[in-house]
């Protein structure tokens, strides 16, 4: 497990995440994901996360329905940078952090290109299986 440091854009918002890009990373095709281009990587506990700078930056997009769904996106308010999503899904396994892989500052092209990549049907509320189709995300 490594400590990654992320930031926005204009600088900000810092933090640290606790994982490894080598245990995977995530693209979602559900419509939040594909707009935003949501490239993920789940921390292992979501203990392993923590704000370090820039607290008062923070926004979160409200979400688009009222569908008990447990998900909060964040984003710098100055730039718009995407940062991290957090919640709660027990098809998931409870309680999750996962941060935007754009957003960390400290990881070399070469762990970025050997990231494996889970494809997840999120667009059917059935994040653990793949989707059945990729090419678009």
């Amino acid at each position: 497990m490594k400590t990654y440091h992320g930031s926005c854009f204009c600088g900000a918002v810092h933090f640290e995440a606790q994982g490894d890009l080598a245990e995977g990373t995530m693209r979602c095709n559900c419509r939040f994901c594909r707009k935003m281009r949501y490239w993920e990587m789940r921390l292992p506990d979501p203990d392993g996360f923590r704000v370090t700078a820039g607290a008062e930056y923070l926004a979160e997009t409200p979400r688009a329905q009222n569908d008990g769904v447990n998900m909060h996106h964040h984003f710098c308010a100055r730039c718009g940078t995407r940062l991290w999503t957090h919640g709660e899904i027990a098809e998931m396994g409870g309680a999750f952090v996962m941060v935007c892989v754009g957003a960390l500052d400290d990881v070399p092209e070469a762990e970025l290109i050997a990231a494996p990549i889970h494809y997840a049907d999120g667009a059917h509320d059935n994040w653990w299986n793949p989707a059945p189709e990729t090419r678009h995300l």
